[in-house]
């Protein structure tokens, strides 16, 4: 269900929660009393009342709580892909520097190592996947970085920046991984549905109609919209709020003229 959410404009996304809430909480239990003239007694409605206030501040604060959570893992996972572009981009300059056909040769490793991140891995990262084609160009790299025999201290000095900067793109390819294990708890999606099946049930019982339309769906519109930005930020790697590729990309454009500038 998530999946197909992600596949919408983030817009369509809020519209269509927005659309679906006001209908179960307002519209449906508007028409229902209306149309049989159902009516809670006093005390039945009073109780639903406070019972009500209540849900709206949990469910409003679980929500807020989750949402924080996920932009977090999104400033996280931006973060490393950031780096990771940084350090392609470090590793390109020391192979520059070291110069000869070897460093031509390992510039042409890291070309087709970065090109394999972006078509061949990040698609996987949706599922929680790897690639081992990138995997195999990144050990390709790693072997040849650590083949590398210096003539010179101008030499020496670049190889101890390919090795370092080897390791730290290794470092960062795995932690890369790793964000596709990143997921809201289980328990707090049973936490949020849960919450939104009482407030819903609760909704019901306002009286009289005239406040059921004003405050429960004015109430509703805003934890509907919450709650659309957290469907929205939910997937790391899926939506239109999804992590994107861009410093990656902007290093292989960096790292292919480079190339022709050789």
């Amino acid at each position: 269900m998530l999946n197909w959410f992600h596949t919408l404009p983030d817009i369509m996304i809020e519209l269509i929660i927005l659309v679906f809430m006001l209908g179960i909480t307002t519209v449906l239990p508007y028409i229902i009393r209306r149309r049989f003239n159902l009516t809670p007694d006093d005390g039945l409605a009073k109780g639903a009342e406070e019972s009500f206030k209540v849900l709206i501040s949990v469910t409003i604060l679980l929500l807020a709580f989750c949402l924080v959570r996920l932009q977090g893992d999104h400033r996280t996972t931006e973060d490393l892909v950031s780096r990771q572009a940084m350090v392609m981009l470090k590793l390109d300059r020391a192979f520059g520097a070291f110069g000869g056909t070897e460093g031509a040769r390992l510039h042409s490793f890291l070309e087709q190592y970065a090109q394999s991140v972006l078509d061949d891995e990040w698609p996987l990262l949706i599922q929680n996947g790897r690639s081992d084609k990138t995997d195999q160009h990144l050990v390709t790299l790693a072997q040849a970085s650590r083949e590398l025999e210096a003539k010179g201290a101008a030499q020496q000095l670049s190889r101890t920046e390919v090795l370092k900067g080897i390791e730290q793109l290794s470092d960062l390819h795995e932690a890369l991984l790793s964000t596709g294990r990143l997921a809201l708890p289980e328990l707090y999606w049973y936490a949020i549905v849960t919450s939104l099946i009482f407030f819903t049930g609760l909704a019901w019982f306002q009286s009289p109609l005239n406040k059921l339309l004003l405050y429960v769906g004015g109430v509703t519109c805003g934890i509907s919209l919450l709650f659309a930005l957290f469907v929205a930020h939910v997937s790391l790697f899926q939506g239109e709020s999804r992590v994107m590729a861009t410093q990656i990309e902007k290093a292989i454009v960096h790292i292919k003229k480079t190339k022709v500038d050789g």
